[in-house]
């Protein structure tokens, strides 16, 4: 509205009305909500109106989290059909969806405490409010992002609810999809660090019939930098992996981690690797697997960061060949191909 009309004084009281609430740790008063809405007497409110904080007005109302779910799925709802958009971002660029399962992620922090699951009942409602808003953009992205979020921080109660939302937005094969691909970061993690057991090909084949993308990530890890970084797999075993993960998605080879490394650059480091998983042996099955996996699965433009490895401990290669080594595959004045760095 203009300058001081009775949208922006409206917009300015539930500003002032929220901030009060949720510094008080006092749940939000819908009826009170809607009564300082009224005194925009029909016209629009502000909604983008931020706080001194840089937080938008649908932003804080779900910071307030001691509001019951049914009555912040009640507010946001209003808001919502009065002309709030969902898209609005706060100082640090983040939508409301977003900003919601990054508190989650934070609510976990407090070890499981009684007051972090109600906080992420609350969140569920809120990320359910907003699926079913037509005015918030859900696509694969979005559903890769909550079906994340879902597996790694709400109760499994909250999930079917989700789900039908999603189902109601994208349809049935994408949700599917994303869902098969959390379950197979979930099955590989579960084998590096809690089992401490070897992979089967079979459910990797298995995952990827129904649709898992080896693509996906948890934590900017891969499918494939899970399998990579498990030191309880045989030679035979992992080559079987590798071939049905690249074969799926060659281009997963070539992704970079959170550190800007590739699944080859861990491969290399499987010594240490075995050090951190108390092995008193290092598994060189990863290295000797991936390498010629991606040699057979990549197209020779796709860099996965496959080179020589460096042979002697000051890092340089042997100008006279080992003892009893192989004879080398090429001789001088043969043409070949090679990538360099």
């Amino acid at each position: 509205g203009p300058c001081g009309g009775p949208g922006e004084e409206a917009a300015q009281a539930l500003v002032a009305y929220l901030t009060e609430q949720s510094d008080a740790v006092e749940p939000i008063d819908v009826d009170e909500f809607k009564r300082i809405a009224a005194m925009a007497n029909g016209a629009p409110i502000d909604w983008s109106m931020k706080s001194e904080e840089g937080l938008p007005l649908l932003h804080l109302v779900v910071w307030n989290e001691c509001t019951p779910p049914d009555e912040l799925t009640e507010v946001m709802e209003f808001m919502l059909a009065q002309g709030a958009s969902p898209t609005v971002v706060d100082e640090d660029g983040d939508t409301l969806l977003k900003a919601t399962m990054a508190l989650s992620e934070e609510a976990d922090r407090e070890e499981g405490s009684a007051e972090a699951e109600a906080c992420k009942q609350m969140h569920a409602a809120a990320v359910r409010v907003l699926i079913r808003c037509p005015e918030q953009p859900i696509g694969e992205e979005e559903v890769n992002s909550i079906c994340g979020w879902l597996r790694r921080h709400i109760a499994q109660s909250e999930h079917a609810a989700i789900f039908e939302a999603l189902k109601a937005r994208v349809g049935q094969a994408m949700v599917d999809k994303a869902w098969c691909s959390e379950e197979l970061l979930a099955y590989l993690e579960r084998l590096v660090y809690e089992v401490k057991g070897c992979i089967d090909p079979e459910q990797i084949q298995e995952f990827i019939r129904r649709g898992a993308d080896v693509r996906a990530k948890q934590h900017r890890a891969t499918a494939l930098l899970l399998a990579v970084l498990n030191p309880y797999c045989s030679l035979e075993v992992m080559r079987r992996v590798f071939q049905l993960m690249l074969t799926a998605s060659p281009e997963v080879a070539t992704m970079q981690d959170g550190f800007k490394l590739m699944p080859v650059d861990w491969a290399s480091d499987y010594a240490n690797i075995a050090k951190q998983h108390g092995l008193a042996v290092p598994n060189p099955s990863v290295l000797l697997a991936l390498m010629p996996e991606i040699v057979a699965c990549l197209p020779p433009e796709m860099d996965a960061g496959e080179c020589c490895f460096k042979t002697l401990e000051d890092g340089s290669c042997p100008a006279v060949p080992p003892k009893d080594a192989p004879a080398t595959r090429f001789l001088e004045g043969q043409r070949v191909v090679c990538r360099v760095e």
